[in-house]
């Protein structure tokens, strides 16, 4: 009985590990010379590193309130990153309105980013959306040339 036992489990594995090979087997990858590959163009990197989109940094701080610069000059498309401290007691935040452009409303002495690339050209304003901030003054402009 216990050889009968044991002679089942041989063929029971021999017959799993066939199975396995008869199905890995009809899952064989394409032979090298039969996969394409698209045409790729290759630049040095001399050439690479000069198309990357440079970013212009602007420090701007804001206080109770007043943004310091309260005018920023850009071109239009050009690739910006605002990074505003609040220098003030209060919360402060960078808006640009209409743009969707905004950093977190951040505490005394903190520091978020903002990085957008500059609209067409014209005049844009810049404000802190906290209550009464803007109506106080908290805001400047962004000439777009």
């Amino acid at each position: 009985m216990q050889q009968k036992a044991i002679i089942i489990t041989v063929v029971v594995v021999v017959i799993l590990v066939a199975g396995y090979f008869l199905l890995t087997g009809l899952q064989r990858p394409a032979p090298v010379s039969e996969i394409t590959v698209p045409n790729v163009e290759v630049m040095p990197e001399e050439e690479v590193a000069g198309k990357e989109t440079e970013i212009r940094e602007i420090a701007v701080s804001g206080k109770e309130f007043s943004f310091s610069p309260s005018s920023i000059t850009l071109t239009e498309g050009e690739r910006v990153r605002v990074v505003f401290t609040n220098a003030g007691r209060a919360s402060h935040d960078f808006t640009l309105e209409g743009l969707g452009v905004k950093t977190r409303v951040i505490g005394a002495g903190q520091t978020d980013t903002v990085e957008f690339t500059a609209p067409a050209s014209g005049t844009y304003t810049f404000f802190c959306s906290v209550p009464g901030h803007r109506q106080a003054g908290m805001e400047g402009n962004i000439e777009v040339e």
